[in-house]
């Protein structure tokens, strides 16, 4: 692979163990990698210093649950149709919130790094390509 960006990612996660794992593996894909923390600041993040091509939440920490932010992200007027990728446990009823909150895909945990990645590529592809 080239050295080239393949776009910026805004991830969103409680557990920075799990953060710092995802980011490894996005930044030797190529992609920039956005800190979004634990969510409170992830929609102000959306438009700050260029576009961001997907949006990937594990968990939000405390003030802010992972369905109310995918519906905030859905509303914003510029950033509405960013793909999100939503992490959420291995629990049937939290994947079917997600996805009623309008994510673009779920991957429940535990995942493997191969298909996290092949959705990630397949979701952050730029407009532009």
């Amino acid at each position: 692979m080239s050295g080239d960006t393949q776009g910026r990612i805004l991830l969103v996660a409680k557990e920075t163990t799990l953060r710092g794992l995802l980011e490894r593996l996005l930044v030797a894909r190529g992609f920039s990698v956005v800190d979004g923390g634990t969510g409170a600041d992830t929609v102000s993040l959306l438009g700050s210093d260029g576009p961001i091509d997907l949006v990937i939440c594990e968990r939000t920490g405390p003030g802010l649950d992972e369905v109310a932010l995918f519906e905030e992200i859905r509303r914003h007027p510029d950033h509405g149709r960013v793909p999100i990728l939503a992490l959420p446990p291995a629990d049937p009823e939290c994947t079917a919130r997600a996805l009623e909150a309008g994510v673009s895909d779920c991957l429940a945990k535990p995942f493997h790094p191969t298909e996290f990645l092949a959705r990630v590529e397949r979701l952050a592809r730029p407009a532009t390509a």
